[in-house]
């Protein structure tokens, strides 16, 4: 009885590790907005960013001290998008870089 239970727990575990071996993988989801459009250089600041776009995937601080939010999203069929933001030492946007 408790092989029977076993060998269907990994038979399981091996075809759902199989299909997600074989499936497309997609990261995030599409931007709420068009970053080029919607953040405005000069104006905006983090907390104007965090509102219009989300939780940015990655945020670093580069060697002057300032943040740098990257957005991104992949559908796992080849579409995607990459997106930069840059904030000088006041947390204002002074970079937007998008691409596809």
């Amino acid at each position: 009885m408790l092989w029977k239970k076993l060998s269907v727990g990994f038979l399981v575990c091996g075809a759902l590790s199989l299909g997600a071996g074989c499936s497309s993988l997609r990261l995030g989801a599409k931007f709420k907005v068009d970053p080029m459009s919607a953040i405005k250089i000069g104006h905006d600041t983090k907390k104007d960013v965090l509102h219009k776009m989300g939780q940015p995937k990655r945020r670093s601080i580069d060697s002057e001290g300032r943040t740098i939010f990257t957005y991104m999203w992949a559908n796992g069929d080849g579409a995607g998008q990459l997106c930069t933001v840059a904030f000088n030492k006041n947390d204002v946007v002074y970079v937007v870089e998008s691409s596809q």
